[in-house]
């Protein structure tokens, strides 16, 4: 039987919203989407995307198997809210997320070293899941903020679209 995790509200609402949040832009800007007209719809995808977490999480299957369900459900949102094609909505949301996995596998143990707690208390412990939260929070908007300053794609969508358009 797998395993079922309760998210405290405060983390829904402090972390999980605001990770989604941010592998949401950083994925739409690596694929050269212009944000600032978005920002009200890409709340609501990330708010969406924090409410299919919740809710896979509570499904009481094995370890991993919440994630690889997440991923293309996260698509959904982009897909349905910003009108991009399903497959480049997938391919945004699974780059991004893999590039948070890396920082949140870099970051958490790194965290736990330093502060000895065990994480099976930071998990069960609301105020410390969010304290252990902010570096993670902190990186990846630097991270967002780098890709934007420097203008950083991986593929532009743009270029896609202007292509379909005539």
């Amino acid at each position: 039987m797998g395993t079922i995790e309760i998210m405290p509200l405060l983390i829904v609402l402090f972390a999980s919203i605001p990770e989604e949040f941010l592998i949401t832009v950083l994925g739409l800007k690596l694929f050269g989407v212009k944000i600032r007209p978005l920002i009200g719809k890409i709340v609501v995808i990330a708010i969406l995307q924090a409410a299919i977490s919740f809710s896979v999480r509570l499904l009481p299957l094995p370890f991993g198997i919440h994630t690889i369900l997440q991923i293309p459900l996260f698509a959904l949102p982009l897909y349905l809210l910003l009108g991009l094609p399903y497959l480049y909505s997938l391919v945004v949301i699974l780059i991004s997320a893999t590039l948070y996995t890396i920082l949140d596998a870099s970051i958490i143990p790194l965290l736990l070293y330093w502060t000895g707690i065990p994480l099976e208390t930071v998990l069960t412990n609301t105020t410390l899941r969010l304290l252990f939260f902010i570096p993670q929070f902190t990186v990846m908007l630097l991270l967002v903020i780098i890709v934007s300053l420097k203008k950083i794609k991986i593929f532009d969508i743009n270029n896609y679209k202007l292509v379909n358009k005539e």
